[in-house]
C-alpha cells in the first residue's frame, strides 16, 4: 500500500467487527444505519465516521454526546491504534474504531482553514474545537461542506473553553461557514440535514435562513417561525450584514466578521444583569424598589421573603412578562424589554400551579406541549426525540406512561412542568414556588434537580418560601416588605448578615420597623420618589397557524375528556338520567297536542280548532324537563373548564397560544358533546310516546334541544372565564339554571310584561322554548300563556327563533373570547 492509498476504517461493536472503504459510515439505533447499536442512550443517528484525505474522523451527531476517555467530543481523529468511543454517556455502549494505515504527518504550519467535514455537519453543543487534520494531496478532490472552527497550530493540544454555555448552545468562536462558500454564493442554515449549516436547536426551523455572500453579505429569512434577528431587529425578508453585526438564529448568537459567522457565547452574554428594577402601581405605591443583581451562568439563585415582599413582582420583571416601570434587565448584551421579541424564547418560566393537565400521561402532555411550542415544521419523530431528551434530563424516562394527576408524586409533577419549559432549551429558567405544598423530602429533591439544571450552564432563579435547601444555591436574595433587597449573596452569609441564628428569625427581623437601622440599607441606583406608574406593553409571541393550533388543542381536549373518568361518566350518564326523569311525567300523550284538536274531515292541521276543555299540561311538563336538561348539561359541562386551566392557558398564551383558538377548541369539543347529549335526552324522552305534531316535529325538537345545550356550553365557558376559583362555579351554575328556567316562559307568561319580556330576549332558553313551542303548535292550544305570545307561530316563527338562538350563541362567543383574552394577562 502506497502513501496515496486511502486508509480503511475498522469498527468493533458488540455485534462484531466490520471494515469499511466508503467515504462515510453512520452509527446509530436506526436500522438504516451502516452500524446499528442497541444502547437506548444512543441516538437514532448518533455518530458518523468520515474520511478526509488519508485520515478518518469520528464526528458526533447526537444530542446525548459521544465520549472518549470521559470527555465529550465533537470531532475526533482516528489512528492506527483503537480509539474507544462511548455513546450517549461516558459509560454508554463502547465502539472501538481505527484505520488500517498510519495517518500522514501533520504539516508544521496548517492552512488558514481546516478542510471541512462532509455533510451533514451537526453543530453539537459544547463540542471542543477540532484537532489538526492532515494536508490534502493535490490529486484529491475538493472536500465537502464545512469547517467547524479554526484549528490549533501544529503541536498544540486543543484548548477546551471553560463551561459557561447552557445545553444546546454553541461554544464561543465556532465558525459557521462552509469551506466551499465563495463570494456570490449562498449558504443555507436550518435544522434539516440537507442545509449547508445544520443547527441542532429546537427553536430553529428546518430551513431557517439563507446567507448570500457578497459585498455586503445579505441574510434572508426563509419564513422561519421564530425569525432571524440582526442587531436586535427581526429580519423582514432580508438584511445586509456589516462586520460586527450580531445575528441570532433560534437560541444561537453569531457575529459577522466580514467573511464568516462566528458563534458568540461569552461569560458576559450568558450572565443576567438586573439594574435598579422598580415597580410602581397606580397611586404611587412601590411594589419593588431598586433591585439589582448579577446572575452568572451555572448559578442557582433563591429569592425569599415574607408575603407581599414583591417576590412574584420581581419574577415578572426579570422574565419580561410584567416589565418593571423603571430599570432594566440585560441578557446577551441586550435590554430584555427593548428586545423582548428576540429574547423571549430563551426564557423558561414555571408558575406555582402545575402547567399540565392531570388527566394526561406524561408522554401525552409533553407531546402536546411540544406541538404548541416547537416550530410548526418539526416532524413527529423530532418532537418525540425532544420529549425523550427532556424526560431524561428530569429523570422521568420511567414515568412517561404514568398519569400526571394520580400516578406521580408532587415532586414528579413539578418536574413535568419543568420539562415542559425545557422543550425549547431555554438558557434562563425561572420558577415560582416550585416546592409549595411539598413535604421536606420532595422539597429537597426538587431543589437538587434545579441544582443539576443550573450546573449544565443555565441561569436558574427560584422564588420560594422554603429555607430547607438553600445550601444548594449559589445566591440567596432576601426581599423585605416594600420590595427592597435586604440581602444578596451566598447562603452562608444570610444569618450573619441579620445577626440571627435561624431563618425564622430572619423573617421576624424583616417585619421589624427598625430593620434598616439594624442592617445596611441597599444603596439606591436611582431616585424613585418621583416615579410614576407606566404600562410597558409586552409584544405578542409569534403564533403557529390557526389550523395547527386548533388541531392540537382539539386533540388534547379530547384526550383529556377520554382520560377523565368523572367527566366521561357525566357525559354518558347525565342525558340518560335526565331523559328517564322526563318519563316520570304522568300521561301517554307525550309531546303531542293532537287530542286537543278538532279538525274538519279531510282538512289540514292549520284548519283545526282547539278543544278549550283540553289542557296541554303533560306536553308542557315534558318540554320543561327537556329545556332544564339542556341548560343543565351544557352549563355543568363547561363552567369549570377555563378556571381550572387558567395557569396552563396563561403560560401557553405567553409562548404564543391564541386566545381565540383556545376558546374555539373548547367550544368545538364540549359544544359537540353537549349537542349529542341534547339529541340523546330528547330521544329518550319521546321514544315510545307521541312526538310533536306535524312533519319532522320530533327532528325539529331534538335540533332545538341540542342547540340550546351547545349555547349553554358557550355561556358556561364565559362564566368560567369570569370566576376566579372553582369554588365559585357551583353558585354560578345554580344561578344560571334558575335564570334560564324563569326567563324561558315555560313556568308563567312572559310576553306582555314590560321590561321582563325584553330582558327574556337575551336568554337562550326563551328562544329555544319558542322554537320548540312553534314545532309543537303551542300557539293553537288556546292557553293564554301561549296564544298571545308573539314568538310562537308556524314554520316561520320556528326558523326565526332558531336563528336568534344562534345569534345569541355567537354574541356570547364574542363576549367569552374577550374575557378569555383578558384573563390571559390579568393578575387575579
Amino acid at each position: 500500500m502506497t502513501d496515496l492509498d486511502p486508509a480503511r476504517l475498522v469498527v468493533q461493536t458488540a455485534r462484531g467487527r466490520r471494515e469499511f472503504d466508503q467515504e462515510r459510515v453512520v452509527v446509530g439505533r436506526e436500522q438504516t444505519c451502516d452500524l446499528v447499536v442497541d444502547d437506548p442512550r444512543a441516538s437514532r443517528h448518533h455518530l458518523t465516521f468520515e474520511r478526509q484525505g488519508a485520515s478518518w474522523y469520528a464526528v458526533d451527531a447526537s444530542s446525548g454526546g459521544t465520549f472518549v476517555a470521559g470527555r465529550r467530543i465533537g470531532r475526533e481523529p482516528l489512528h492506527a491504534g483503537a480509539t474507544v468511543l462511548h455513546l450517549g454517556d461516558p459509560q454508554g455502549e463502547a465502539v472501538q474504531a481505527w484505520q488500517t494505515v498510519p495517518v500522514p504527518p501533520v504539516a508544521p504550519t496548517p492552512p488558514p482553514y481546516v478542510p471541512p467535514t462532509p455533510p451533514p455537519y451537526r453543530a453539537s453543543a459544547q463540542a471542543p474545537p477540532p484537532v489538526p487534520t492532515a494536508p490534502q494531496q493535490p490529486s484529491q478532490p475538493t472536500p465537502p461542506p464545512y469547517v467547524a472552527t479554526p484549528p490549533p497550530r501544529a503541536g498544540q493540544a486543543p484548548v477546551v473553553a471553560q463551561q459557561v454555555v447552557p445545553p444546546g448552545q454553541l461554544t464561543h468562536g465556532r465558525t459557521m461557514m462552509p469551506a466551499h462558500a465563495v463570494p456570490g454564493g449562498s449558504v443555507t442554515i436550518g435544522r434539516d440535514l440537507s442545509n449547508d449549516v445544520v443547527l441542532d436547536d429546537p427553536l430553529v426551523s428546518r430551513f431557517h435562513a439563507r446567507l448570500q455572500l457578497g459585498r455586503p453579505a445579505v441574510v434572508h429569512d426563509l419564513g422561519s417561525f421564530n425569525g432571524v434577528f440582526v442587531n436586535g431587529h427581526r429580519v423582514v425578508g432580508a438584511a445586509a450584514l456589516e462586520p460586527g453585526h450580531e445575528v441570532i438564529v433560534g437560541n444561537q448568537t453569531f457575529r459577522w466578521d466580514g467573511a464568516q459567522l462566528l458563534s458568540s457565547a461569552t461569560q458576559h452574554e450568558f450572565t443576567l444583569y438586573a439594574d435598579g428594577l422598580t415597580v410602581v402601581v397606580d397611586g404611587g405605591r412601590l411594589l419593588l424598589e431598586n433591585v439589582s443583581c448579577t446572575l452568572a451562568p451555572s448559578s442557582l439563585t433563591a429569592v425569599i421573603g415574607p408575603s407581599g415582599a414583591g417576590k412574584s413582582t420581581l419574577l415578572g420583571a426579570l422574565t419580561g412578562l410584567r416589565p418593571a416601570t423603571h430599570g432594566r434587565v440585560v441578557w446577551q448584551g441586550h435590554d430584555l424589554y427593548a428586545h423582548y421579541d428576540q429574547l423571549r424564547f430563551q426564557i423558561g418560566l414555571v408558575p406555582q400551579q402545575d402547567i399540565q393537565h392531570p388527566q394526561l400521561k406524561v408522554r401525552q402532555a409533553l407531546a402536546y406541549a411540544a406541538e404548541l411550542r416547537l416550530p410548526p415544521d418539526t416532524r413527529p419523530q423530532e418532537r418525540d426525540q425532544r420529549v425523550r431528551t427532556v424526560a431524561g434530563q428530569l429523570q422521568l424516562q420511567e414515568r412517561l406512561d404514568n398519569r400526571i394527576g394520580s400516578q406521580l408524586s408532587g415532586g414528579q409533577r413539578k418536574r413535568v412542568s419543568i420539562a415542559t419549559e425545557l422543550l425549547t432549551a431555554p438558557p434562563l429558567l425561572f420558577l415560582d414556588e416550585p416546592t409549595s405544598g411539598l413535604d421536606p423530602g420532595l422539597d429537597l429533591e426538587v431543589m437538587r434537580q434545579l441544582r443539576t439544571l443550573a450546573d449544565e450552564g443555565r441561569v436558574v432563579v427560584v422564588v420560594t418560601h422554603s429555607v430547607l435547601a438553600l445550601d444548594v444555591c449559589d445566591n440567596v436574595m432576601v426581599l423585605a416588605p416594600g420590595g427592597r433587597t435586604a440581602y444578596f449573596g451566598p447562603p452562608s452569609g444570610v444569618l450573619d448578615h441579620f445577626g440571627v441564628a435561624s431563618y425564622p428569625e430572619v423573617f421576624d427581623r424583616l417585619d421589624e420597623p427598625d430593620l434598616w437601622s439594624r442592617i445596611a440599607a441597599p444603596r439606591p441606583s436611582t431616585e424613585t420618589a418621583a416615579l410614576r406608574a407606566t404600562a410597558a406593553p409586552v409584544p405578542v409571541a409569534p403564533r403557529q397557524s390557526f389550523g395547527k393550533q386548533l388541531s392540537t388543542l382539539v386533540r388534547r381536549n379530547l384526550a383529556v375528556v377520554v382520560a377523565d373518568r368523572l367527566l366521561l361518566t357525566m357525559l354518558l350518564a347525565l342525558p340518560l338520567v335526565l331523559g328517564l326523569l322526563s318519563r316520570l311525567v304522568p300521561g301517554g300523550d307525550g309531546l303531542s297536542l293532537e287530542s286537543s284538536l278538532v279538525c274538519p274531515p279531510g282538512g289540514s292541521l292549520d284548519a283545526c280548532t282547539v278543544d278549550l276543555a283540553f289542557s296541554p299540561a303533560e306536553s308542557l311538563q315534558r318540554l320543561i324537563v327537556l329545556i332544564v336538561a339542556a341548560c343543565l348539561m351544557g352549563t355543568a359541562l363547561a363552567i369549570r373548564e377555563l378556571v381550572g386551566e387558567r395557569s396552563i392557558f396563561r403560560r401557553e398564551y405567553a409562548v404564543g397560544l391564541s386566545p381565540g383558538v383556545y376558546f374555539a377548541s373548547k367550544i368545538i369539543v364540549l359544544g359537540s358533546a353537549a349537542f349529542v347529549q341534547g339529541l340523546v335526552v330528547t330521544f329518550i324522552a319521546v321514544v315510545g310516546l307521541p312526538g310533536p305534531d306535524g312533519s319532522l316535529g320530533g327532528v325539529r325538537l331534538a335540533l332545538v334541544i341540542g342547540l340550546l345545550a351547545t349555547s349553554m356550553v358557550v355561556a358556561g365557558l364565559t362564566l368560567s372565564a369570569v370566576v376566579t376559583s372553582t369554588e365559585q362555579t357551583m353558585p354560578a351554575l345554580v344561578g344560571m339554571i334558575m335564570v334560564q328556567l324563569v326567563l324561558s316562559a315555560s313556568l308563567f307568561q312572559i310576553h306582555g310584561r314590560p321590561l321582563l319580556a325584553q330582558v327574556a330576549w337575551l336568554a337562550p332558553s326563551r328562544w329555544a322554548y319558542a322554537a320548540a313551542g312553534s314545532a309543537m303548535g303551542l300557539d293553537r292550544s288556546g292557553d293564554d300563556r301561549f296564544s298571545g305570545d308573539p314568538l310562537l307561530g308556524g314554520g316561520g316563527h320556528f326558523v326565526l327563533a332558531v336563528l336568534v338562538l344562534l345569534l345569541l350563541t355567537a354574541l356570547t362567543t364574542v363576549l367569552g373570547y374577550l374575557l378569555v383574552r383578558r384573563s390571559a394577562t390579568s393578575d387575579r
